[in-house]
């Protein structure tokens, strides 16, 4: 994401949403935030109620994975505090649980934040590394990994955010933001998507033809394969989708206007669909009718700044 004429976007929406038992849980790891980005309960409130979003709509059954014994699984991911790879040895994620490592850092050039899954390294019995590999998903290894990918299966991974930017948090999704500081729930609903492999994953690649998403999900609700970015993990700056009957800028797309909030759309859905995630319809809250009508005119009158940048 970047900070100047463009803003970051990230990945999420409300606990309003969490009307129903949430079939996933993203469970939130602070321990590596010693640039102490969330030193409040508003900014851990703001980052919970993206990942009550993901966890209200998503349907997965992912089993757990129990490191002991002979059986290990070392969780690798970027350390939200400066970016390194950072191995925990010997880890375990409960049932239906992805946990995401939350931090921020001063971020280079005109990122707001970044974000992806983990990846890993496990040794033990062929049933563990297949568990550990697939949670219970598409069977057999190659469906969740590499060119015959239809699915993903991750533990978690992690997100960071620009310590170097004004942000606005709150958990009302019926708020457009301010006029001057960057949307903290936009940018957070953003980077959960990435960890939830939108541009990352293989199953993502694997639907990417030259320049354009294949997916058949995003497709049908584009009527035809869906522009990208340059980068080829974002959908071209500009895409649309249907949000509550109301076409906004797409929350996957690499950009963010000041002053305004970015759900997910129809589109944004209809990518973790072709990811392999079993996503249902989300509940709307008549209240939303208004903020959803609203969002066209308040991107128009913003200033525009690009956002996001992704990690492996």
């Amino acid at each position: 994401m970047r900070k100047d004429l463009k803003t970051c976007l990230a990945a999420g929406l409300m606990a309003i949403f969490g009307q129903q038992a949430s079939a996933i849980n993203i469970e939130f790891d602070y321990s590596f935030d010693t640039n102490n980005f969330f030193n409040t309960q508003v900014r851990k409130d703001a980052l919970n109620a993206a990942g009550t979003f993901f966890g209200d709509i998503i349907q997965d059954n992912l089993t757990a994975i129990n490191s002991g014994g002979s059986n290990h699984f070392n969780a690798v991911f970027s350390n939200p505090a400066n970016g390194l790879n950072t191995t925990i040895t010997d880890f375990s994620v409960g049932a239906d649980t992805l946990i995401v490592y939350a931090g921020g850092r001063m971020l280079s050039g005109n990122a707001l934040g970044v974000g992806g899954p983990g990846v890993f390294n496990v040794s033990g019995s062929t049933a563990f590394f297949n568990n550990a590999v697939t949670r219970g998903e598409t069977p057999g290894t190659s469906g969740v990994q590499g060119g015959a990918a239809t699915d993903f299966a991750p533990w978690g991974g992690s997100v960071t955010f620009d310590t170097g930017t004004n942000w606005y948090f709150d958990q009302d999704v019926s708020s457009s933001g301010d006029a001057i500081d960057n949307d903290f729930f936009s940018i957070a609903l953003h980077e959960l998507g990435h960890v939830l492999g939108i541009g990352l994953a293989d199953s993502w690649d694997n639907l990417v033809s030259g320049a354009d998403f294949t997916g058949a999900a995003s497709s049908a609700v584009f009527s035809g394969a869906v522009p990208l970015s340059g980068d080829l993990a974002h959908w071209a700056d500009g895409t649309t989708g249907l949000f509550n009957g109301t076409f906004q800028e797409a929350a996957m797309d690499p950009s963010i206007q000041f002053g305004t909030r970015k759900l997910f759309t129809d589109l944004d859905l209809a990518g973790l669909t072709d990811v392999g995630w079993e996503v249902t319809s989300v509940p709307v809250p008549a209240a939303m009718w208004s903020f959803g009508s609203g969002l066209i005119g308040l991107v128009v009158m913003a200033s525009k700044r690009s956002f996001c940048s992704t990690q492996a």
